[in-house]
């Protein structure tokens, strides 16, 4: 296969003259084997590169066919090279984030005929964070059955090996309860207590992020980012959306309202909240921080939220109107019940930091203050929902039934429409959305 860069074939001209030269019926791209000139996606790229070019927000309604990941992906790199940003590429699905980094982008860098680095960005607690897994490893029966205790050494062997430290890359599925002890988390793996070893897998990933001219992250972790992780984020108050002087693409943009919905909005499960608890103590299983350090008190009063939990979702679930087959329930009025959480969750939040101040170990501290931080946040998220804090926002509880009952409370903007607009549309920043159909 000949390789013909693209800056070489069209030295001096715009962005958008590359485009359709490199996706004519004789441009670079046609030295591929099995090309096939497609008008569509020569229109699209030139499309792309002109809204990319002039930073305006472009609109793509792009059937199947019609090759569109190359479309966008080849003004992206081109732009991102010539001026030196970097190129955000947002998708729905693990599917189509493989496909761009296993299969397009290697062969639009080989038809372009020149490197640039690439990476697929998850979130952080996909990774395992080797101070916490050999804190973890040190805590004995105190934090795990013997079950857990096998997982977790099956975690500690595999960390040895891993080239990523990624969850994909482990050869078997932990459970949540462990696999939550050893991952990386953002207020106890901060660069300050995780970089300096040199083993941290996150911060690997991070100078990896920052040095990457291609950028593929998920609807989810891009919303996630741009609410507030400012190791990354330019956050919209310059010239990018997560980092300086950026742009943006979006893929399978049919479902960014949806998922802005969620991450926009609030919620607070049942599962979840026993879940943290948990790790401060377990009454059924009598393991946690609180059994680890011998803390009667702390053992009883997270005893006693572990009953307030199930007593308060039990008052929530006699209140909403499900019917026999309904699943979710509009609350139109504050104080759909008494607060009858509130209380322990601040209690047993004070108690896990007070212990916290006691300790010398800095790994537990960690923990034990991230749990605290954990609770009142639950705390904040339980009196907006009863409130109705937030303003233009539909409230709603959610029945659950997978793995036993569970319910949840949540909130999100009526229009996230009206949200999104400034951020996208209004900016003055290049931003691309497509899909089949919008």
């Amino acid at each position: 296969m000949a390789v013909i860069s693209l800056s070489e074939n069209s030295h001096g001209a715009t962005l958008a003259d590359a485009m359709s030269t490199f996706f004519g019926e004789t441009g670079a791209l046609s030295q591929l084997e099995d090309f096939e000139y497609r008008p569509e996606q020569q229109q699209m790229a030139v499309a792309v590169a002109r809204a990319l070019e002039e930073s305006h927000p472009l609109i793509v309604e792009a059937g199947t066919g019609v090759g569109k990941s190359l479309a966008y992906l080849a003004p992206a790199v081109e732009l991102a090279l010539r001026q030196k940003r970097k190129a955000v590429i947002s998708t729905h699905t693990i599917n189509l984030q493989e496909q761009l980094i296993g299969k397009d982008i290697p062969l639009l860098s080989r038809v372009l005929g020149k490197p640039f680095q690439s990476i697929l960005m998850k979130g952080r607690r996909n990774y395992v964070c080797p101070n916490r897994l050999e804190s973890a490893m040190h805590a004995g029966g105190d934090l795990f059955s013997s079950s857990d205790r096998e997982e977790m050494e099956g975690i500690w062997e595999w960390a040895q090996t891993t080239k990523d430290g990624s969850l994909s890359d482990l050869d078997f599925q932990p459970s949540p309860r462990v696999w939550s002890q050893v991952c990386s988390e953002p207020h106890i793996c901060t660069v300050k207590r995780c970089a300096p070893s040199g083993k941290c897998f996150y911060q690997q990933l991070r100078r990896r992020v920052i040095e990457a001219d291609v950028v593929v992250v998920n609807h989810t972790l891009f919303f996630t980012l741009l609410a507030g992780q400012p190791e990354f984020v330019d956050g919209g108050a310059g010239n990018g959306f997560l980092f300086p002087n950026d742009f943006v693409i979006f893929d399978e943009a049919h479902t960014l309202e949806q998922i802005a919905a969620k991450q926009l909005g609030l919620n607070l499960s049942q599962g979840g909240l026993r879940f943290e608890l948990n790790r401060l103590y377990n009454p059924k299983s009598r393991k946690g921080l609180f059994q680890l350090l011998g803390d009667t008190e702390g053992r009883r009063e997270a005893t006693e939220l572990h009953d307030e939990i199930d007593a308060f979702f039990q008052d929530v679930e006699k209140s909403c109107q499900f019917g026999s087959w309904g699943r979710e329930f509009r609350v139109r009025h504050p104080e759909l019940v008494e607060d009858t959480l509130g209380a322990g969750l601040i209690a047993v939040a004070k108690r896990a930091k007070a212990m916290a101040e006691k300790l010398n170990n800095e790994a537990t501290r960690n923990e034990l203050n991230d749990l605290a931080r954990r609770l009142g946040e639950a705390r904040v998220a339980l009196s907006t929902f009863l409130d109705q804090e937030l303003d233009e926002s539909v409230y709603w509880v959610e029945k659950g039934g997978d793995g036993g009952p569970s319910m949840s409370l949540n909130a999100a903007p009526f229009n996230v429409a009206e949200l999104l607009r400034p951020l996208f549309f209004e900016s003055g920043r290049a931003c691309v959305l497509t899909s089949a159909t919008l």
